[in-house]
């Protein structure tokens, strides 16, 4: 009896965690019973990333800092007892004394240092803010990749059906050209082989649309595997319509300077180098006196509740102000200022680097974009050629005017270039958005 109500409590906490598991992705904000746009896709990825909430509690502490770091400019107050043993004799037992004292302290004058810790803070909550636009920016270049990938392994996919059902139309012919003696035995074997790579292909191009639909759920902070619903590609049919895409007139130096304004990376290493001056300035102020101030409100309460006679006489005040001075400390603060300088010239040295391997990434990214756009003009031209010439052959092929070879190279042709102008076209709107992340403007 009781190995049975074990398995039952099992069964029972096995099926309440399933729930629950499953609840997390039900919880989004964002219907995944409706078509998924690409802008849809990029919110939801935004609000669910794992990268994207610890940024946001990132820049929480960071603040919390800065709130710490201002409200040293205000005065500090203290609620304290003691408790002792008088070296008073009364009545033959030694006397205890209980105190409560009430203590205010601030700091007169510091050389700035709480003024450099603020704004040392604050230059570090502005690092933060740009590192989160800079994962911000990386993952919204992700979910276009992967929401890109899922539409061309679709449109892969497609293209590979169509092209099997023609091996398969193919094959049926041949066959009946073999037995009215038009053809060869070995010619059905040939228009085989084509069938089975093509359908290889669509099995390769199946598989990869399983990987691309499983990969975008899990950027968008879903568990791999959830099943989403993206929207028809509107772009790839007007293309299909019109032949046309927007092309690029910028010059790649105008690419350069909006990448200079807009990088995060650059705004970035800038709130680095002015912390690293803020610690500067801390270490040199660290040589400096800083005056403080205490101001005490005491009462003895032992001997007040013993007599409860004149208050006045258990209550005290003092008032009491400090200047320290630092005048040995083994070279410490010395070895400091050389280390800040030491970072600060390694700082600058990585943002010399950082320029030119941003420079770099956006004419890449430029000369890409470029390519993609040419890839795709040709491709549009391939696939009108090959469709023609597959037209004019499969024509000549039922007047017994061309081989059953011509055919099959004609068709291969006419998969390719289809193949060719569904990457090609994907390829370029990727590239595009490559750009703008280069650039620093992808949002």
């Amino acid at each position: 009896m009781i190995r049975r109500r074990s398995w039952f409590a099992l069964a029972f906490a096995l099926m309440f965690f399933a729930q629950h598991a499953d609840a997390d992705d039900s919880d989004v904000g964002v219907d995944l019973s409706k078509p998924l746009t690409l802008d849809k896709c990029i919110e939801l990825a935004l609000e669910e990333s794992s990268d994207m909430r610890n940024a946001r509690l990132d820049f929480a502490i960071q603040d919390l800092r800065v709130k710490n770091v201002r409200a040293q400019f205000l005065p500090q107050v203290l609620l304290g007892s003691q408790y002792r043993i008088s070296d008073r004799v009364e009545f033959g037992f030694k006397r205890a004394n209980y105190d409560v004292d009430v203590t205010g302290r601030y700091t007169l004058w510091d050389h700035g240092q709480r003024r450099a810790n603020y704004l040392q803070a604050k230059e570090r909550r502005n690092s933060t803010e740009n590192r989160n636009e800079r994962i911000k920016q990386g993952l919204i270049f992700q979910i276009i990749e992967a929401y890109y990938d899922v539409l061309k392994t679709r449109e892969l996919v497609k293209v590979s059906k169509e092209i099997l059902a023609r091996s398969q139309e193919n094959t049926a012919a041949t066959k009946v050209h073999v037995q009215v003696g038009n053809l060869i035995p070995a010619d059905i074997a040939t228009s085989q082989v084509r069938e089975a790579n093509d359908e290889l292909s669509l099995l390769s191009n199946e598989n990869a649309l399983k990987i691309a639909e499983a990969t975008l759920p899990r950027l968008m902070g879903l568990k791999p595997g959830t099943e989403v619903i993206l929207a028809k590609d509107s772009d790839f049919a007007a293309y299909l319509d019109s032949g046309e895409i927007e092309v690029t007139d910028m010059a790649v130096e105008e690419a350069i300077e909006l990448s200079n304004e807009n990088r995060p990376e650059f705004k970035e290493l800038s709130s680095l180098l002015a912390q690293l001056e803020a610690d500067r300035k801390l270490a040199k102020l660290a040589r400096l006196p800083q005056l403080d101030a205490d101001l005490s409100y005491a009462v003895n309460l032992d001997d007040y509740l013993h007599e409860r006679e004149n208050f006045n006489e258990f209550r005290s005040w003092d008032f009491t102000t400090r200047l320290n001075f630092p005048i040995f400390d083994g070279g410490v603060i010395k070895r400091r200022i050389q280390e800040v300088d030491l970072s600060l010239n390694q700082t600058r040295e990585d943002a010399k680097d950082l320029e030119r391997s941003i420079a770099l990434e956006v004419r890449q990214a430029y000369l890409n974009l470029k390519r993609a756009e040419r890839a795709l003009d040709i491709s549009g031209t391939q696939v009108r050629n090959a469709e023609s010439s597959l037209e004019v052959i499969r024509g000549r092929f039922q007047q017994e005017l061309a081989f059953l070879l011509e055919l099959l190279d004609a068709q291969t042709e006419y998969a390719q270039a289809l193949t060719n102008q569904v990457r090609s076209f994907y390829d370029y709107k990727i590239a595009r958005s490559a750009l703008q992340r280069a650039m620093g403007t992808l949002n």
